[in-house]
């Protein structure tokens, strides 16, 4: 693959995706707000995305998996908002444009809770200040001069982020009081996807990027609890509330998941 990737963000997800694009024969180049590190083995640069120009690298895709500095409305939009800005004002001036810029978003945008099948063409209604800057943030993608796609994650989980397993362990003690339906995502069939919605998918403005398994929050903390040797849950909510993200738009484009459901291995 001859190609040119330039990632805004080297947090954990991104390095996956750049080893995705270094595997397959692309250069990669990334922009951070932190120094470069020499042992990630690709190209990068400091720079604050959320206030100074994008340098012009001769980018032919551009992928944004950015953080927010604080779980703040402000934060929020310095993390996720006002880089899509500068993105926009920065390609003025870059030599020739990426032919496709992918951007990291959340299914916090669709903000409903009452159980319901969503996909990308459900309508969004951001139901607190974090989902309201998510959706300002796909507004500006959309705004973008070239072809431009949000990515909605549902919940990653993987290496580190174990919190429902720490819920499991300790469901006797503080049993969650609802059981709502989850969505999750491994965070290699993140990366995966990421990289797949670039170079092999159709373009589309919007892809869920979700396991093929919606489920029952105590679904999950059961087969958990039994993964390590807890006795069964005795009593179990009824379901409801929440949301059922369906990913068949990336399906249709011959995605395969490594891990297509809470069972297949992940959470080992």
């Amino acid at each position: 693959m001859a190609g040119r990737v330039v990632l805004a963000g080297v947090g954990d997800l991104n390095r996956r995706v750049a080893r995705r694009f270094l595997d397959r024969g692309g250069e990669v180049v990334g922009l951070r707000r932190s120094s470069p590190d020499a042992d990630l083995g690709f190209e990068q640069h400091s720079l604050d995305l959320a206030t100074q120009v994008w340098p012009d690298l001769d980018a032919d895709w551009v992928v944004m998996a950015l953080s927010a500095p604080e779980r703040t409305a402000e934060g929020y939009r310095q993390g996720y908002v006002e880089p899509v800005n500068r993105l926009r004002e920065s390609l003025d001036r870059w030599r020739r444009m990426p032919s496709r810029v992918v951007v990291v978003g959340s299914s916090r945008v669709y903000g409903v809770d009452d159980g319901r099948e969503l996909t990308e063409d459900s309508p969004i209604e951001p139901a607190d200040w974090a989902g309201e800057q998510l959706a300002e943030m796909e507004a500006e993608v959309d705004a973008l001069p070239v072809p431009s796609t949000v990515a909605r994650l549902s919940g990653i989980y993987g290496p580190g982020r174990d919190w429902l397993r720490r819920m499991a362990r300790s469901l006797e003690e503080k049993p969650p009081k609802r059981n709502h339906w989850t969505n999750r995502i491994h965070i290699e069939d993140a990366a995966s996807a990421l990289a797949h919605v670039v170079l092999d998918a159709p373009f589309a403005e919007r892809y869920l990027v979700t396991d093929r398994c919606p489920v029952p929050l105590y679904d999950v903390l059961s087969y958990l609890r039994e993964r390590e040797g807890l006795p069964a849950i005795d009593s179990v909510p009824p379901v409801g509330g929440g949301k059922r993200l369906l990913s068949d738009r990336l399906a249709s484009t011959g995605f395969e998941w490594q891990f297509p459901d809470y069972r297949a291995g992940g959470y080992r």
